[in-house]
């Protein structure tokens, strides 16, 4: 007997980890910021948030706009 249910995923954006969210803040407000340090928080960030929706049983995780 095959299973059927409908997949489960989300829109939008979920909720960055606090450093992530300190260099945008700076960016912002025009200050300079390590543009790589931005990128490796972001990438860090998106391998956490897809593993969280995972760890919920998201079947089709997306990136949360960790990076935007």
């Amino acid at each position: 007997m095959t299973d059927k249910r409908i997949l489960t995923t989300h829109a939008g954006s979920l909720p960055r980890p606090a450093r992530l969210v300190e260099l945008y803040a700076a960016r912002a407000k025009g200050e300079k910021i390590d543009e790589a340090e931005l990128v490796r928080e972001g990438e860090a960030a998106t391998r956490w948030v897809v593993e969280k929706q995972r760890e919920a049983g998201i079947d089709i995780p997306s990136h949360g706009e960790q990076l935007r």
